[in-house]
């Protein structure tokens, strides 16, 4: 495997900080320390770097008592360590461990709520990626691993810019530069995106580009607005339009406003850049959360209606305008899971027949019931959509074999490549490690034109062929 040079680590780091919630003092830690309670909490953020890449800002964060604590001269002590990987097309662009340790006097000083903090910096060129993160907790083995398919867009460098919206759970006039510094600022960041009771303010940064131009006039100015909007895509609350004189080629938006009334759910944060010199627009979201346990007083039957209804709107919303031809591209591409008589009612559906069933489809998949977000489709769709982009061999990517290994198992584990030569062609070699106890896949360019055949798996129910290197030495 190769590691490519693309990628550049700044640094990484941990800070404490104790959040607005109740601390309960505790004589031991008193958490039971369970593997599938082990849990951390990421976001990113993407802003303008140099030489036309784009500054991936990586955000973590953890709760002090999910760590276990041991014994360290007189002292206690958690450590952890912190790993982020960068794929492109199944190569690995880097991978970084950081080892973190947080010492205290006693366990008494462990409260529900304290966290403790962290940021990394990529730069990345535009394109394509998959992001990998674990933490380890060395004292208990515990981990958790997340993955999340990026997507990098080049900034605009004629018309006004965003970056994304960073959520923070503080903000403030920086005294002194440190690790969270930023333009002025320390901005201690909310990876996990909830608000309520504990903190009540919605606080966010980012940054805008290309304000001034040279044939502009000095007092030339622009414009941002925010609005808030639910889970179904409907403004609840707009901000007036503020107007502001462009301070340079860039500028800094910090704001902060108060969403003590919001009920609990799911919601966007839009922020809009409006340019007063040639009125151009540059806008971005941010989804965030609010929770409140006074707002689960409602009955179990009024909660279940509410969501049920928000589920419905956005599943119409997502099929309410695909063609047909839409439709059935995206049923064919789910014909891998699809059981053999779902595949017997599509073909006798008309439009929409065919709208409510893939609504149905797709909810009887869905791994968070009563969301408005379907992960299960949301991510096999994204797969859908990488391997139409990089297995080109094909008219449609899903379609080849790697296509349709990708999609029914996931992206692999490792990759090894073979290439050409003159005793072997080229041929690749998936695997993954935790399917059936771990399996590989083998693909051969039988016919040297670039379309890789699946001749072997150990996989229960795939192609079983123990010649299959056969294919690789035809001769």
């Amino acid at each position: 495997m190769s590691y490519k040079k693309t990628i550049l680590v700044v640094f990484v780091f941990l800070i404490f900080l104790t959040l607005p919630f109740t601390i309960l003092a505790q004589s031991e830690q008193t958490l039971p320390l369970t593997k599938d309670k082990f849990i951390f909490n990421y976001d990113y953020a993407f802003f303008r770097s140099q030489n036309d890449y784009v500054l991936l800002e990586l955000y973590y964060s953890i709760f002090r008592n999910h760590l276990k604590y041991v014994p360290v001269e007189g002292k206690f002590g958690a450590e952890f360590t912190f790993t982020a990987e960068v794929w492109q097309n199944d190569s690995l662009l880097a991978k970084t461990p950081w080892k973190n340790v947080d010492v205290i006097d006693s366990l008494s000083l462990i409260g529900p709520g304290q966290k403790l903090y962290g940021v990394g910096y990529f730069a990345l060129k535009p394109g394509e990626y998959l992001l990998k993160v674990e933490v380890l907790d060395a004292n208990s083995g515990f981990s958790r691993r997340y993955e999340n398919q990026l997507s990098i867009t080049e900034l605009s460098k004629d018309s006004i810019a965003l970056s994304d919206i960073q959520l923070a759970s503080k903000i403030e006039k920086a005294k002194s530069q440190n690790r969270f510094y930023k333009n002025g600022y320390m901005v201690i960041p909310n990876s996990e995106r909830f608000y309520g009771t504990g903190l009540p303010m919605l606080m966010f940064y980012a940054e805008v580009y290309n304000l001034k131009k040279e044939n502009e006039p000095d007092t030339t100015r622009y414009s941002m607005k925010y609005q808030v909007l639910d889970g179904d895509g409907q403004v609840v609350r707009a901000f007036p339009e503020k107007v502001r004189v462009k301070p340079g080629e860039s500028a800094v938006e910090v704001s902060g406003m108060n969403i003590i009334s919001f009920r609990s759910g799911t919601y966007y944060l839009e922020v809009i850049a409006r340019d007063l010199f040639n009125n151009k627009i540059a806008s971005r979201k941010k989804k965030f959360f609010i929770y409140r346990e006074g707002d689960l007083a409602m009955s179990d039957s009024t909660a279940k209606a509410l969501q049920q209804e928000r589920l419905e709107a956005a599943y119409k919303r997502i099929y309410s305008n695909l063609s047909v031809e839409a439709l059935d591209e995206e049923f064919s591409g789910a014909s891998y899971i699809a059981r053999s008589e779902e595949k017997k009612i599509y073909k006798t559906l008309d439009v929409a027949g065919k709208r409510n069933f893939l609504i149905d489809f797709w909810k009887k998949r869905d791994e968070t019931v009563g969301t408005p977000e379907n992960e299960f489709r949301d991510k096999y769709l994204a797969l859908m959509r990488t391997a139409d982009e990089r297995f080109t061999e094909v008219d449609k990517g899903w379609k080849s074999d790697r296509g349709r290994i990708l999609l029914m198992y996931g992206i692999p584990d490792e990759i090894e490549r073979f290439p050409y030569t003159a005793e072997n062609k080229p041929y690749v070699i998936w695997k993954y490690f935790s399917v059936q106890g771990g399996v590989i896949f083998i693909f051969v360019d039988k016919r040297d034109y670039g379309r890789y055949e699946l001749v072997n798996s150990t996989a229960r129910g795939e192609l079983n062929d123990p010649e299959w290197e056969r294919w690789i030495r035809p001769n």
